[in-house]
């Protein structure tokens, strides 16, 4: 028989799981998993895909063996069980290693279950332009990366060194960028308490002199961008150089470090505090080293280091110790409370993202800078400013929840309870009284534990139910039909086929090479001579892209489903001038029928978007019509 303390634990870990699929619902083939994707069918069943541009002139997939643990999961899995398991797998030994972290950061059993659930719930983006996250709701390297990098810092606490490099060392076959920020901050951690290990900056001068030698990839760190690789770089991979990253990025930046260094301060001081300032010493060194290496001198190299990815580790921790320090704030008295409560605000402010970044941050500044000034405060002083406080949190979180219902009601009429259950119970100000009132429900004697685990084994059923929102195309590409596809049979294996905003069914479904798809970009920061295939291709499709652009900030500030989805299909003027160019596409893969008979149609099954067919044509179709 389960005791109550057992039930509670299990109700707080069922709930946490739960929030944790209705944060981060499954997206299934997304974002730069696309790209990895394509690295995995280039190693296995398809090689053709090796004429691609992404992969022409080489890609970056020669640094993780990502790909080749991935393939043979393919043919025994088959894709969406592959992608399924590696992420769930993933997300376990995350939330596993946040656990351990926190319990030795604080034995208390509630700073371990809440620091947990705001792991699981709050913003996991990081960096700047909204791009990347940790614990991402799809496969790349970095899923196999950041469990490896995170099981290695709780060994790095219980000081077992050699657990710690043997898995630091694993993490960087997967994803070397993602390593580099573990690797110095573990660096400054063991030189905080042995000043022996400062020796290891003695081999900093081998990294310039393997440059003048021309050593691979140490090569890139003296050479700059030229001129127009910078501007393919700067324009498709933005997020690199600081100086397009937004204010509200740079005040996420600075918040997250305030809230290391107020967990420091507040806190006895041993190997946690100096993991946390070793943490804060790296992100700030290595974003200065960025704002240096990259924004100023364009260095190859440290471009391509992604440096600035330091930030990925100090915003994961700020997050999972965000609790305990608004505890404790709290326990302070005084005006602390405001500041308390200020801090809730900011954190909040900076997981939707909004503009109010400045301001927030200020306010917490500012009460904390009272509570410190000022001892005696009245208490309708302190009630007054933790309500004020409070309400614009309220607020906030009112606004923003119904922004988001608005948003999913016109662009998804086919949404079911499901999706907006989703939006509204994944929400951090909605999740944390309902965590808490689950707890109160929990500690109250034995039928109080089995009602909170029933509760929570609905919740997990619930989430579960609702967790898949992959688009039906995407569906159809992690789980293709067993028969050819009917688009096959028209193209030749060597044929280039343009998918309008689309590259995940040009390699998933066809197996053929994309001729042009913005996400091909992301290598041309790896490597010049795909900058030069891809620069002329972006240029033959500008018009294409900027009247997609166009529409789609039309139909977004007019709420327009319909027109929202012909954004994607490009006018016959447009498709007629890109088919005479001397580097066209071979095929066309187009949302609409044009006055040619299509070679070939298709349509997905449909399950959450509306009923789409797809039409296939030869660009010379195109081109003999118009004359």
């Amino acid at each position: 028989m389960l005791t109550q303390s057992r039930l509670y634990l299990l109700s707080a870990v069922f709930s946490i799981f739960a929030w944790t699929l209705l944060a981060h619902p499954y997206q299934g083939l997304w974002h730069d998993g696309v790209l990895y994707f394509g690295q995995a069918l280039l190693h296995s069943r398809a090689p053709q895909l090796g004429h691609d541009v992404f992969f022409a002139a080489g890609s970056q997939d020669q640094y993780s063996i990502y790909a080749h643990v991935m393939a043979p999961l393919y043919v025994h899995l088959g894709q969406a069980a592959s992608h399924i398991s590696v992420l769930l797998t993933s997300w376990l030994l995350m939330a596993g290693a946040v656990w351990m972290l926190l319990k030795r950061f604080d034995a208390t059993k509630a700073c371990r279950l809440w620091g947990l659930l705001a792991f699981s719930v709050m913003s996991p983006i990081y960096g700047g332009g909204w791009v990347f996250s940790y614990g991402e709701p799809f496969v790349t390297a970095r899923s196999f990366a950041e469990p490896l990098l995170l099981w290695s810092l709780v060994a790095l606490l219980a000081n077992q060194k050699g657990a710690a490099l043997a898995l630091q060392m694993l993490a960087v076959v997967f994803h070397p960028l993602m390593t580099l920020p573990i690797l110095a901050l573990s660096w400054c951690y063991l030189a905080a308490a042995d000043r022996r290990w400062l020796w290891l900056l003695c081999a900093i001068p081998i990294a310039p002199i393997l440059s003048v030698a021309g050593v691979s990839p140490w090569n890139g760190l003296l050479k700059a961008y030229d001129p127009y690789w910078w501007s393919l770089v700067d324009t498709g991979n933005s997020e690199v150089a600081l100086g397009n990253w937004t204010l509200a990025d740079g005040f996420t930046v600075v918040l997250d470090l305030g809230v290391l260094v107020s967990s420091a301060r507040l806190r006895p001081s041993d190997a946690w505090t100096r993991l946390l300032f070793a943490v804060v010493i790296t992100t700030v060194g290595l974003l200065s080293l960025a704002a240096f290496g990259v924004d100023a001198w364009h260095s190859v190299l440290l471009t391509q280091l992604q440096v600035w990815r330091a930030h990925w580790i100090a915003h994961l921790m700020a997050m999972a110790l965000a609790p305990w320090l608004i505890a404790r704030l709290w326990q302070l008295g005084g005006l602390w409370k405001a500041s308390s409560c200020a801090l809730a605000l900011a954190l909040l402010n900076s997981h939707i993202g909004t503009s109010h970044g400045g301001a927030t941050l200020l306010l917490w500044a500012l009460t904390s800078a009272a509570a410190w000034r000022l001892r005696h405060v009245s208490r309708t002083t302190i009630v007054l400013s933790c309500s004020t406080i409070l309400l614009c949190t309220i607020g906030l979180s009112v606004y923003q929840l119904d922004d988001l219902l608005q948003q999913q009601a016109w662009q998804f009429p086919n949404a079911g309870w499901g999706d907006r259950f989703i939006k509204f119970a994944a929400f951090p100000t909605v999740v944390a009284p309902c965590f808490a009132a689950l707890l109160f429900v929990a500690s109250r004697r034995q039928s109080g534990a089995l009602l909170a685990a029933s509760a929570s084994a609905l919740l997990v059923l619930a989430s579960l139910m609702s967790w898949d929102q992959r688009p039906d195309l995407v569906r159809a590409v992690e789980s293709p039909p067993t028969s050819v596809h009917p688009f096959n049979a028209h193209i030749p294996i060597q044929a280039t086929v343009y998918w309008p905003n689309q590259l995940v069914p040009v390699w998933g479904l066809l197996e053929r090479s994309s001729h042009y798809s913005q996400q091909q970009g992301a290598g041309v920061l790896f490597n010049r001579d795909t900058a030069l295939i891809y620069g002329p291709r972006r240029e033959a499709y500008r018009l294409i892209d900027e009247d997609r652009k166009k529409c789609r900030a039309g139909a977004v500030l007019g709420r327009d489903r319909v027109a929202l989805s012909y954004c994607d299909m490009p006018t016959e003027q447009r498709l007629v001038t890109l088919c005479l160019q001397p580097d066209a596409p071979d095929f066309l893969v187009l949302m609409n029928r044009l006055k040619p008979q299509p070679l070939a149609t298709w349509q997905p099954p449909a399950q959450r978007d509306l009923p789409q067919t797809y039409v296939l044509y030869t660009c010379s179709q195109l081109t003999a019509h118009q004359a």
